[in-house]
């Protein structure tokens, strides 16, 4: 097994599989949509036993809501998409 000089944050995220900026995306947004369904966030996306609710624009159900679980995973992802 050879070792090869890993020069700053770049350098690393090379050896670790991430050097591009879609796999960089891809993995913030599985981390970031992981830690939120952990943690039930945002409230108004799930029931009170704990599913999810729809999206309004996309499903004509009472429960259906604005805030869908989602928007911030995606969101997260563009942004380590661009800004990295």
């Amino acid at each position: 097994m050879s070792f090869t000089d890993v020069d700053g944050i770049r350098g690393m995220l090379v050896q670790m599989g991430l050097g591009t900026p879609s796999s960089r995306a891809f993995t913030v947004g599985g981390i970031v949509g992981v830690a939120m369904y952990a943690l039930g966030l945002p409230k108004e996306s799930f029931t009170d036993e704990g599913d999810m609710r729809p999206l309004k624009a996309l499903s004509p159900h009472p429960s259906a809501t604005n805030v869908h679980f989602l928007v911030v995973p995606v969101g997260a992802a563009v942004a380590a998409y661009l800004f990295t």
